[in-house]
């Protein structure tokens, strides 16, 4: 019997809807003891042995098999066993005495005998020949008029065309075998085997319904003149899910996780966010309806979906949390924080969505370009340069005035480059590319001159080349970007962050000395209102660490009220924070329902989901470091600062008039006051 069982299962055939497949076998002794039952499931490892199990055993060990497959977490959403019990009795014909090791989300099917023992009952293998042999024949006879109606009523080379092949005729031969032998037959009808499966999935939320256990319902027969006939799935749950049962479930309003719209009474109109798409596909997949308590939460009713500045997914109320530990409620609709001390009350499911973190602070805005002039070079430079001119002024006076050239050659030594002054002039205004009138006639002068027009010409390309590139891309103001920026600012700017968060829990355990200053160095800004909590952000005093997702909605709603990109986002993502739904401990519906959100994660429905809900991108949202370079036209903002020059210049030169002037008349006048003796 083992033998033939094992055969029937495992041997290929040409049917494409029946598959072999691989078996491993548990041999249980005659009278087995418990004991001895028990120890055999411990040797079963779960993942090893597969999500199938088919049990043949007598009628008194189902129980205690039953038994010990549960203990050993071998039975639950996704095992399927199949019980098959031959020595059932009058007595023991009703599968209701194992209702009681039928759990929560089981998958448990039964088949067992019931065959009546009767004198009226006939059998053996002549009756089955005679039977089939006239089954068979009135099936040919059939099909042989069948087949002469119809060739009787077309030309042959049409009949040629249409009439059936081997294969149909073949088929046609035993559905009528099977017809006649299901509707006339007699042989071994007292045989008869019934097939009941348990209806578990959901039962104990079933508060109001008549069916609010566990049961087992009949889902088919098995005789041997016509096989199964099935009036359902043989495993109810594997097929249709918690088939359509209504499932309480608990919510509050959270966007964009859980948006709730009210009515003018109180009553829940609409419900939307992220966590209600899911449950809505889970409700499809699963196939179940659910229905929502509301708990009450810090949000209005209708608030916008730009309140998520104030989510809540760490702190959710402590009343929804005992209806979901206390299992009121089949799960918690909601986008909770999974976090270690959540875990001794509820069950979480895979990640719905992760946050991480970064950080919100000023746009970074473009510097005063009053010296745009001077910018094309540092400091040090402009010194260098400037200590260059006056220096090369006296060697130039030096070596033209000790050069033996003008005295050999009679040149006169008078004025041009005879002074200090006229030549440290001449070396400005060569700077200038303006030349001199005068040039030096010694080689070693004109050698000198000649390399300082070198340094001339790189001098001036470079400054050139440069301040046309500050034209072009202006200098914008250091930006804070990640981590390391943030404490090395920690002079000049504030930091704060929500108090009692999950940041704040990661902060305070991290090991990275740059996370202990982070926490260390917090403001307690978070205090006064989110409103000056962002007016001080946008003045460049203060940042504020956040989701990212949160603070990409506090930019949109500013945009969305002044028209203008205020606000910039750190370029470093920083601890993740994990979302999940939840249910109560011990629930047999986690790894199912957590097999379906892989799916939907896979697939990138969840994220698609989250994206409806998120402010659409606008202009605030181009990189910061990028400046439209594109047909810039020089502005009085570029201009003013040699504006500003040309104004000095003038002042000064102006004065220096005033100074000459006022010294001349009083070197005249000191002049005329003394008395000149007349000669004739």
């Amino acid at each position: 019997m083992t033998t033939r069982i094992i055969k029937s299962v495992t041997q290929r055939t040409n049917y494409h809807d029946v598959h072999s497949t691989g078996i491993s076998l548990v041999h249980l002794k005659p009278n087995i003891s418990r004991y001895d039952l028990k120890s055999l499931f411990s040797t079963i490892h779960p993942k090893a042995a597969g999500h199938n199990f088919l049990v043949i055993a007598s009628h008194y060990l189902v129980g205690s098999i039953m038994e010990y497959a549960k203990s050993s977490n071998l039975v639950d959403t996704i095992n399927q066993w199949l019980y098959v019990i031959a020595d059932t009795e009058n007595a023991t014909r009703e599968m209701e005495v194992f209702h009681k090791y039928l759990g929560e989300g089981d998958n448990v099917a039964f088949i067992y005998n019931t065959t009546v023992t009767s004198e009226n009952c006939v059998g053996g293998r002549k009756c089955q020949v005679e039977e089939v042999l006239k089954a068979f024949c009135t099936a040919l006879d059939e099909a042989i008029q069948d087949e002469y109606d119809t060739a009787s009523q077309i030309a042959e080379e049409e009949w040629e065309a249409i009439r059936p092949n081997k294969v149909e005729r073949r088929d046609f031969l035993l559905n009528k075998v099977k017809k006649f032998i299901s509707n006339n037959g007699v042989c071994d009808n007292c045989t008869f085997w019934e097939i009941k499966t348990g209806d578990t999935w959901g039962a104990e939320y079933q508060r109001y319904e008549k069916t609010s256990k566990t049961q087992i319902l009949p889902v088919g027969i098995w005789r041997p003149s016509d096989g199964a006939t099935m009036t359902d799935e043989l495993f109810l749950h594997a097929a249709h899910g918690f088939r359509g049962k209504l499932l309480p479930m608990v919510s509050f309003h959270n966007p964009p996780w859980q948006i709730l719209k009210v009515n003018s009474s109180g009553n829940v109109i609409e419900y939307n966010g992220m966590v209600f798409d899911v449950m809505r596909e889970l409700a499809k997949n699963l196939n179940f309806t659910f229905s929502l308590e509301i708990i009450q939460s810090p949000f209005t009713n209708n608030a916008s979906v730009y309140d998520i500045t104030d989510s809540l997914t760490n702190h959710i109320p402590s009343s929804l949390v005992d209806m979901v530990k206390n299992k009121t409620v089949a799960l918690g609709a909601c986008a909770v924080t999974v976090t270690d001390q959540m875990k001794n009350s509820v069950n979480f499911t895979l990640p719905v969505s992760t946050q991480t973190y970064t950080f919100l602070v000023a746009r970074p805005k473009e510097l005063s370009r009053a010296l745009l002039f001077i910018s094309p070079f540092t400091g040090d430079t402009w010194i260098c340069l400037a200590g260059s001119i006056v220096c090369m002024g006296p060697i130039l006076y030096y070596i033209h005035n000790l050069s033996p050239v003008y005295e050999y050659k009679g040149i006169p030594m008078r004025g041009g480059l005879s002074s200090i002054q006229n030549c440290i002039w001449y070396m400005y205004g060569a700077l200038l590319q303006q030349g001199g009138m005068h040039l030096p006639h010694a080689d070693s002068a004109r050698i000198l001159v000649g390399s300082w027009w070198l340094v001339v010409l790189v001098i001036a390309t470079t400054y050139c080349g440069n301040l046309v590139a500050f034209l072009t891309f202006p200098k914008i103001d250091i930006a804070i970007t990640t981590v390391e920026e943030l404490v090395a600012h920690r002079d000049t700017v504030s930091w704060s962050f929500r108090e009692g968060s999950f940041l704040e829990h990661e902060l305070r355990v991290a090991s990275a000395q740059r996370y202990q200053m982070v926490y260390e160095k917090r403001s307690r800004k978070l205090e006064t209102s989110i409103d000056n909590l962002i007016g001080s952000v946008e003045q460049g005093k203060h940042v504020f660490i956040d989701w990212k997702m949160k603070l990409q909605f506090i930019m949109k709603k500013r945009f969305l009220e002044t028209g203008r990109c205020e606000f910039a986002l750190g370029t470093e993502d920083f601890f993740e924070e994990e979302l999940s739904l939840i249910l109560p401990q011990g629930s047999p519906y986690l790894p199912r329902i957590n097999e379906e959100i892989k799916k939907l994660h896979q697939v990138g429905l969840i994220q698609k989901w989250l994206q409806d809900y998120l402010p659409k991108k606008d202009q605030c949202w181009k990189n910061r470091h990028l400046v439209e370079v594109n047909n810039h036209t020089v502005n009085l903002d570029d201009m003013q600062g040699i504006f500003f020059v040309l104004f000095l210049g003038f002042s000064l030169s102006s004065v220096l008039l005033i100074i000459e002037t006022v010294w001349n008349k009083h070197f005249r006048k000191k002049q005329l006051s003394i008395i000149q003796p007349f000669m004739t």
